[in-house]
C-alpha cells in the first residue's frame, strides 16, 4: 500500500531506531487536548500580530516553573543553541526558580527594554506569583505607569494573573483549560517568547500537525517508542535515560524529564527520566551505566552537525570534532548493547521549527499512548497538587 505524503515527509524528518520486548497492540487513535490545541482558531495569528509589539525590546524574561519554562527553554536552545544570548541582539532570560540570586540578576536588567512573560495556568503558582510581585515592584519603581506595558500574562480563564491583569489592563493571552503545563509547548506559554525572538511559529505548528496527520495514517514513531520505554520498563528498566549528543538537545531532555515523570509516575507505576549529555556524561556516568544494576535502558537523541572543526596538527591530524563525537556515540551504543543494556536512537533530521514542532509532539502522542499501557492519567499529577497544598498551608495562604 502507498504511504501517505505526510507519512513519508515524518519518515524523513525523524529517525527512531525501534527495537522493543513487547507488543502492547497500540492503536493510532488520538483525541487528546494538546493536540486540539494546535487548531485554536486565531491564537498563531494573535501571537504573530502581537510580537509586532514586542520589537521595541531587547530583553525577554519568562517567568514560571516547570511546563511554564521548559518549553519556552527547550525550544530556544534547540534553535539557537545554548550561547544565543552572547550571539544576538534579542536576548531571552527564564526564572523557572525562587533562588534570589537568580533573581538579583534580573532585577540588574535595564527594565526600559524588557519585557516580562508571567506564565500559570492557575494564575497563582506560588513561585512564580512571588517572583512577579518583587519584578513588578521594581519595575513600577522605575518607570512608574509605564510599567504595565512591560508585562504579559499566559494563564488560565480565573485566578490572581487574570484579575491583576484585569485591572491593569496588561495584555493576556489564554491556556486552554484541557491543555496541562507539560503539554503547554504549543500554546501561547511557548509561541510568545518564539515570535519574539523571530521563529517561524506557523512552521512549528505545522510539523506538528503534519507529525498528527502522519500518526494517524500510521506512522509508528510515537508508538515505538512508548513500546521500546514501557516494554523496558516492564522488563525491569524503570529508569530511561535521555542521553543527548548535541548541547542545543540537552534543553529537550529536560523538558522530556518532566513530560515522562510527571505524566507515568503514578499509582506505584512509572520510569524515572533520567538526562545525559554526550560525551560529558561518557566520562562520568557511563561506568555505572555499563557495568553496575542493569535497571536503566536508553536513548540517544542526536541531531545533523550545523558546523565542523577538524584537527591540523598532531596524531588526531585530519579527524573533525563531528567525526570523533559520532564515532564516540557509537562506540558507546556497542559498549553498552555488549554489556546487556538496550539502547534506541532519536534522530533529528533537520533544526529548524517544522522539525522541533513534529519532535516535540510526537513524545507527547507517546507519553499518552505510555499512559494507556501502564493504565495510568497521563494528564493529571495528583502528587504535585498535594505538595502545592502543604506548601500553601506552611505559609498561611
Amino acid at each position: 500500500m502507498k504511504k501517505m505524503p505526510e507519512v513519508v515527509r515524518m519518515e524523513e524528518a525523524l529517525s527512531f531506531d525501534y527495537q522493543s520486548n513487547g507488543n502492547f497492540h497500540l492503536n493510532f487513535k488520538t483525541n487528546y487536548g494538546f493536540i486540539r490545541s494546535l487548531c485554536i482558531k486565531g491564537m498563531v495569528d494573535d501571537v504573530n500580530n502581537y510580537a509586532d509589539n514586542l520589537k521595541r525590546y531587547k530583553n525577554f524574561v519568562q517567568v514560571g516553573i516547570g511546563g511554564s519554562a521548559l518549553g519556552a527553554t527547550a525550544s530556544i536552545e534547540f534553535l539557537q543553541g545554548i550561547y544565543h544570548n552572547l550571539e544576538n541582539e534579542k536576548k531571552y532570560f527564564v526564572l523557572d526558580n525562587i533562588d534570589p540570586e537568580r533573581m538579583k540578576f534580573i532585577l540588574s536588567l535595564d527594565f526600559k527594554d524588557t519585557v516580562f512573560h508571567i506564565v500559570s495556568k492557575s494564575g497563582q503558582t506560588t513561585e512564580t506569583i512571588s517572583q512577579f510581585l518583587i519584578i513588578y515592584e521594581k519595575v513600577k519603581e522605575s518607570l512608574g505607569k509605564d510599567a504595565d506595558r512591560h508585562f504579559i500574562f499566559t494563564t488560565g480563564k480565573s485566578g490572581f494573573l487574570r484579575d491583576f491583569g484585569k485591572e491593569h489592563k496588561i495584555d493576556m493571552f489564554n491556556i486552554p483549560d484541557e491543555v496541562g503545563g507539560r503539554y503547554s509547548i504549543f500554546t501561547p506559554v511557548a509561541l510568545v517568547p518564539l515570535a519574539f525572538l523571530g521563529f517561524d511559529i506557523d512552521s512549528f505548528i505545522e510539523g506538528a500537525k503534519v507529525a498528527v496527520r502522519a500518526y494517524r495514517n500510521g506512522w509508528s514513531t510515537p508508538n515505538d517508542f512508548a513500546e521500546f520505554a514501557v516494554g523496558e520498563c516492564k522488563n525491569g528498566r524503570n529508569m530511561l535515560v535521555f542521553f543527548a549528543y548535541k548541547d542545543r538537545l540537552l534543553s529537550l531532555a529536560d523538558w522530556f524529564r518532566q513530560l515522562w515523570a510527571e505524566s507515568l509516575g503514578k499509582d506505584g507505576k512509572g520510569q524515572t527520566p533520567i538526562k545525559a549529555l554526550g560525551v560529558t556524561d561518557q566520562h562520568s556516568q557511563l561506568q555505572l551505566y555499563q557495568d553496575g544494576p542493569k535497571d536503566k535502558a536508553f536513548v540517544f537523541l542526536d541531531s545533523v552537525n550545523l558546523i565542523d572543526f577538524e584537527v591540523k596538527e598532531g596524531y588526531l591530524k585530519g579527524r573533525k570534532l563531528g567525526e570523533i563525537m559520532e564515532t564516540e556515540k557509537i562506540s558507546t551504543i556497542k559498549a553498552l548493547t555488549e554489556h546487556s543494556v538496550n539502547c534506541t536512537q532519536f534522530f533529528i533530521n533537520k533544526i529548524d521549527e517544522f522539525h522541533l514542532g513534529a519532535f516535540c509532539i510526537s513524545l507527547m502522542i507517546a507519553t499518552a499512548k505510555s499512559g494507556e499501557i501502564l493504565n495510568v492519567n497521563p494528564f493529571n499529577q495528583p502528587g504535585v497538587e498535594l505538595g502545592k497544598k502543604y506548601t500553601k498551608e506552611a505559609l498561611g495562604l
